[in-house]
């Protein structure tokens, strides 16, 4: 039974200098019970698309052909307060960013509740707490995740929070929109058995919106490919993967690593001599405690790492959420000082370095932070966050030098600078943000770069390329790189080494073709087996693992860098 059909649905966005055709002639239909993958890269238009289903299209977009019909109800021709109405209750739609998503102001269950509220549905207090306790539930959540505030919660957490308000008034159509892409494998695993049992049980229609194919193989019956707006294939998920129709589609299913092949490592790597560039020496961070009071939490246990200037490596930390991934990161880079332990820069204490040193340290250990909204002053064009450090840090002798630092460093990751260069944040993509910042730290020629999930926001056919490039540095420019990642298979394609971190203590650490090929610890080869495949008869297990085995000693295998 067709729940959705879309017929040649287009959206044009009508800017002061042109007609942008965003969505054009687009027709599809979901089941009841269907999983419907949405799949291209930014800009394809499968998000525009989401938002003219649910009537989200801001000025200057709108919708100029086309109608959508759930059952009599026709979504286009929705006016004011029926299209709010019609929201949560019939169709509803689960947004990208679970982080920016809810208010960090209100409890969840006050947020639960609100939907409810605003479609003129009074509870009392008994009644509310129940609707509450049981959509958690349905979520496999606790009932006392309801009185807890957003930033208490993990990125999985929030994101099934987001899942239960979607759920609450049992819609006939729930639109995913990449629900999954800040997560790690283990949580990604979780939050889409999580979407299953969900529409299982209000026998919903489902469209999930993505960019990620192994986990589009693993989540749907049904994957429809857009490109430049639009649908250029539809068809079983099955059929897709074995024999794609369209290039476009054959094009993404290519572009996602697996394990089992990876390109040759240089060999006759020049011998460290001297100090190392980076060492860090029984470094751990503990958070909380102290004169105010309350408990402490060790967020990295002691850890030992050297990286040598005259021996550049590509280096995987990986883990979950809370593994301590990002402390290491932050330490390294200098902007959280270690509770205990040493770390040096070429010999030197860090908190001792004087101006001038301090200066060289910021220009040649260079960061890629993790989220590209908030890496950007939205006051300023993104030029200011590439023009500053080249001036500032002495890399540019002149702002004609920079600018033309930042164009090259612009083309090296993919980015047209006449495209990008003298805009403002909100008017590009996030990718095209997550490769601004990576064209800032290259502009500075660092000798160590410090990237934080770098391509978390990157299209897969895009990510590989700016991976390559990043180990590209390594063998042409000696510059180390330390790539903070929850995706294995990109580590495994592109690192010299994997360190592994769960719970803030080392578990494993070592090449990764025995790290990640031949884990030895509990935790590693449960990290392996969440990793969505490209191919949809390939065994995902959707079930819980055994955290208490998790606990067992670490394994450094031979050659390892790091030390726990």
């Amino acid at each position: 039974m067709t729940l959705l059909q879309v017929s040649n649905l287009s959206v044009d966005f009508f800017t002061t200098r042109q007609i942008v055709h965003a969505v054009r002639d687009v027709s599809l239909a979901v089941a009841a019970g269907e999983r419907v993958g949405l799949v291209g890269e930014s800009g394809s238009g499968k998000t525009t698309t989401a938002l003219a289903l649910m009537r989200m299209l801001k000025p200057p977009g709108r919708i100029v052909a086309g109608s959508a019909r759930i059952g009599d109800l026709d979504l286009v021709g929705l006016k004011g307060p029926a299209i709010r109405a019609a929201r949560l209750k019939t169709i509803s739609y689960i947004p990208q960013g679970a982080m920016n998503s809810l208010s960090p102001v209100l409890r969840v269950r006050e947020q639960m509740l609100d939907g409810l509220a605003d479609h003129g549905i009074r509870l009392s207090a008994r009644e509310a707490k129940a609707r509450v306790d049981d959509a958690l539930a349905g979520v496999g959540l606790a009932a006392s995740v309801a009185d807890l505030f957003p930033h208490q919660l993990s990125g999985g957490m929030k994101q099934r929070v987001c899942i239960a308000i979607a759920m609450m008034l049992d819609p006939k159509i729930i639109i995913a929109d990449e629900p999954t892409s800040a997560l790690d494998v283990i949580s990604q695993r979780q939050v889409i058995q999580t979407l299953h049992m969900a529409q299982k049980r209000i026998g919903c229609g489902m469209v999930i919106i993505g960019h990620d194919m192994g986990l589009m193989a693993q989540a749907t019956d049904r994957i429809i490919v857009m490109k430049d707006g639009r649908i250029v294939e539809d068809a079983p998920t099955r059929r897709l993967f074995a024999a794609p129709q369209h290039a476009y589609s054959a094009e993404l299913i290519e572009s996602v690593p697996t394990l089992g092949s990876r390109p040759s490592r240089p060999s006759g790597e020049r011998p460290a001599a001297g100090a190392p560039f980076l060492e860090l020496t029984g470094v751990s961070k503990t958070f909380g405690g102290g004169l105010l009071g309350g408990d402490s939490k060790q967020a990295l246990a002691p850890i030992d790492l050297r990286i040598d200037a005259e021996r550049p490596r590509v280096i995987a930390v990986v883990g979950q959420s809370g593994s301590g991934k990002t402390t290491l990161a932050r330490i390294m880079l200098g902007l959280e000082p270690p509770s205990e332990g040493q770390f040096r820069y070429r010999g030197q204490d860090v908190s001792q370095l004087s101006v001038p040193e301090r200066a060289r340290f910021r220009r040649e250990v260079q960061a890629i932070f993790q989220d590209p909204y908030a890496s950007f002053n939205p006051f300023y064009r993104v030029d200011h966050a590439l023009l500053m450090p080249l001036l500032h840090l002495g890399a540019a002798g002149s702002r004609t030098e920079a600018r033309e630092a930042m164009e090259a460093a612009c083309r090296d990751v993919g980015l047209n600078p006449r495209e990008v260069l003298g805009r403002f944040p909100h008017e590009l993509s996030g990718g095209q943000r997550q490769r601004l910042m990576i064209a800032r730290a290259l502009a500075l020629k660092p000798r160590l770069i410090v990237a934080d999930e770098p391509v978390s926001m990157v299209d897969a056919s895009l990510r590989m390329t700016i991976l390559n490039n990043l180990r590209a540095l390594r063998q042409e420019h000696a510059i180390s790189v330390v790539y903070i990642t929850h995706d294995l298979a990109t580590a495994y394609q592109v690192s010299d080494e994997v360190i592994v971190l769960y719970d803030g203590r080392l578990v494993e650490a070592g090449a990764p073709e025995r790290v990640i090929e031949k884990p030895q610890h509990a935790y590693t080869r449960a990290l392996v087996s969440a990793i969505p495949w490209p191919d949809p008869d390939r065994n995902w297990p959707l079930v819980e693992p055994d955290r208490a085995s998790w606990n067992q000693p670490a394994v450094v295998q031979p050659g390892a860098t790091c030390l726990g």
